[in-house]
């Protein structure tokens, strides 16, 4: 066990290095390693040291009534390099060049019917995608122009939950999300982007 408290300690050291180098599939993918060495850890412990009749199985409760997180999906994701959008023209800049990009990656008709089956509520992410809606070539040419990939949990409300407490859970729960209504089922979903 105790190499695998080296590779665990190696794991972290990496990590710390990626969050420095701001290299966020880096970082993903060590944060990822470190679970899985430490889950490796957790099953070797309990494989010698615990007895399986000793183990009592709670059943889970559920904190959070009202949502849960129902998908993980992978999206491209513009990278925005300004604190206050309202300040000055960076947004207008931005949505310029955000628009520039999806053109020249032939992409923008999928970025468009993605968003359009959706209602934006509110958030703040202001250029993404489902990156299975783009093509390997169009994914290779916004990876090129700066854009990310981030890993965005779907989040659904139930539907007797008033908007402005979805709205609330949103701002203290979650950094980085776009709150939506998709039109089709008049479901209050939250994008959570893990970046």
């Amino acid at each position: 066990m105790s190499y695998q408290i080296d590779d665990l300690k190696e794991a972290v050291n990496r990590l710390s290095d990626s969050l420095y180098k701001e290299d966020p599939e880096e970082v993903d993918m060590y944060v990822r390693m470190i679970k899985n060495i430490a889950t490796q850890i957790k099953n070797d412990y309990w494989s010698i040291h615990v007895n399986e009749a000793d183990i009592v199985i709670q059943p889970v409760q559920e904190k959070n009534k009202g949502y849960k997180t129902i998908n993980t999906l992978e999206f491209l994701y513009k990278p925005m390099y300004f604190q206050n959008i309202y300040e000055g023209n960076e947004i207008e800049f931005f949505s310029k060049e955000r628009t520039e990009e999806l053109n020249e990656s032939g992409v923008m008709e999928a970025h468009n019917d993605f968003w359009q089956a959706h209602e934006i509520i509110y958030g703040n992410v202001y250029g993404s995608l489902p990156i299975e809606l783009a093509s390997k070539e169009g994914i290779a040419v916004l990876l090129k122009c700066g854009w990310k990939k981030s890993s965005v949990d779907i989040v659904e409300f139930s539907n007797d939950m008033d908007i402005k407490k979805v709205r609330g859970i949103a701002e203290k729960k979650y950094r980085h999300y776009i709150l939506l209504k998709e039109l089709e089922t008049q479901t209050i979903l939250l994008l959570r982007y893990n970046f």
